[in-house]
């Protein structure tokens, strides 16, 4: 399964067997029935505009006949499993459900279904969470809550998934255009450098903890940590410039991990080579006097710590590896993973 990212998702449509209403002939009642619109596209479960038609999720409701302030609730909806109708092209529960005369509904919503989650009207998503270092498909945990009025409820019931984690990004770029050519008497050199990013990892993150949405937050052990590669490759990835100098910056990968405080021992590694071919040529006779190739191995061991303190779920951070000749620098970029807006830490 594929990690996804931010969705909203409008409960519509159910249909199938056996019905559930609270009094009266439930056919002059509104039907509670489900759709599903996501958005924000980036490296998750949700690739597109609209919710994967392949993935249920889980929904769980209670009945508040007074309202939620003045007394305790009925179960209204347990455990539904959504899944999409082909058939119909709606998505659909099991079970038939009429909207309440009165009263409010909650309803808590949860994704994905596998059984280290679970939702209850007691603490809503709850899961137990482990980072899989090899996987490089890892999942996305949701939650949602939203509260309704029976009598004037929306058409379709609005429930807003946020992300349990965060959103790791890591991209790439050279330091500058190093290539240069120069002229003394009859002789022109030409150096042409290449730079070419080996592997990046990153060593001592928390990578397991248990997420409660009621009241939300996350408990780690901050001694279970793990490792994990960005990227890595034998033939390398060449970090070029445009037509006009200017460094290319190359996604490498997108990550959700646990959010955890960043500390000292969490290092990002990477290794990348500088390849120099110097050439000379004697511009009277067009010969080549000299043609040398050689290769200059690097590698830096970087603090994560020194570039963002903190993984905070929700949220996307973005860090951005310079490589080259000089000292390897990185740049950091924070973005709300719900809204568009962008908090700038450091040259994106």
């Amino acid at each position: 399964m594929n990690a996804r990212l931010h969705c909203i998702l409008l409960l519509t449509i159910a249909a199938t067997s056996c019905v559930k209403s609270t009094s009266g002939d439930p056919a002059i009642r509104d039907e509670l029935v489900f759709s599903a619109v996501a958005s924000h596209s980036v490296k998750s479960i949700i690739t597109t505009t609209n919710y994967p038609l392949n993935e249920p999720f889980a929904v769980e409701a209670v009945h508040y006949p007074a309202g939620v302030a003045s007394a305790e609730g009925v179960s209204f909806i347990t455990g539904e499993k959504v899944e999409y109708d082909f058939g119909k092209k709606l998505w659909t529960a099991h079970d038939k459900y009429y909207w309440p005369r009165k009263g409010e509904l909650l309803f808590y919503a949860g994704s994905p279904i596998i059984p280290q989650v679970s939702v209850s009207p007691e603490k809503g998503v709850e899961a137990d969470w482990s980072i899989p270092t090899e996987d490089d498909t890892q999942t996305d945990l949701c939650f949602a809550r939203v509260l309704e009025n029976c009598e004037s409820h929306s058409s379709a019931v609005p429930i807003v998934f946020r992300h349990a984690l965060s959103q790791i990004c890591f991209k790439a770029r050279t330091t500058k255009h190093y290539s240069y050519s120069r002229t003394s008497d009859n002789i022109v050199q030409a150096n042409v450098i290449t730079v070419v990013l080996d592997s990046v990892k990153i060593h001592g993150i928390v990578s397991e903890g248990h997420f409660v949405q009621e009241p939300s937050g996350w408990t780690k052990d901050s001694t279970v940590t793990a490792d994990y590669t960005v990227f890595s490759s034998k033939k390398g990835l060449e970090l070029g410039c445009d037509r006009y100098d200017n460094p290319v910056i190359t996604q490498l990968n997108t990550m959700l991990l646990i959010p955890q405080a960043v500390r000292k021992k969490a290092t990002l590694e990477e290794w990348h080579h500088i390849v120099v071919r110097t050439t000379q040529t004697d511009t009277d006779t067009g010969e080549i006097i000299e043609d040398i190739t050689y290769t200059i191995p690097k590698n830096k061991v970087l603090s994560l710590s020194n570039y963002c303190k903190e993984w905070q779920m929700d949220i996307k951070y973005t860090f951005r590896i310079s490589v080259g000749m000089d000292d390897t620098d990185i740049a950091t970029a924070v973005t709300d993973w719900i809204e568009t807006k962008e908090i700038i830490l450091g040259d994106e």
